[in-house]
């Protein structure tokens, strides 16, 4: 299942950062790499958004993802605003704000079940 993150930060060192974190965990498998992306919202001028695409294999659980973003997150000052955003294949697009743990590991085992559908 391809997901996106999608990061708000200061500078592109935070979404290097996480996209090495994510390398680290030898259970979720990386694909692709960093792009800059626009924002939508005006008032967020200078803000860099940079995203990350992760491709969610059979053997990995939404909860080991929710954990490595949570994880990661949680060792940031101040912590990015992170979003995931999945695309299903009827072209709906699902966007998770990672913001809890719990929430989040709910949010995208939801996802994968949809998929699975």
């Amino acid at each position: 299942m391809p997901v996106r993150l999608r990061l708000e930060c200061d500078s592109t060192a935070d979404a290097e950062s996480l996209h090495r974190w994510l390398r680290q965990e030898q259970a979720i498998r990386v694909d692709g790499g960093l792009a800059r992306a626009a924002s939508d919202d005006p008032e967020t001028m200078g803000t860099l958004l940079d995203v990350l695409t992760l491709i969610i294999g059979s053997g990995l659980s939404a909860g080991q993802l929710a954990l490595a973003v949570a994880s990661w997150r949680d060792a940031r000052r101040p912590a990015p605003t992170v979003t995931i955003t999945h695309t299903a294949a009827d072209g709906a697009v699902t966007r998770i704000e990672a913001a809890d743990h719990v929430a989040l590991t709910a949010a995208l085992t939801e996802l994968e079940q949809r998929e699975q559908k």
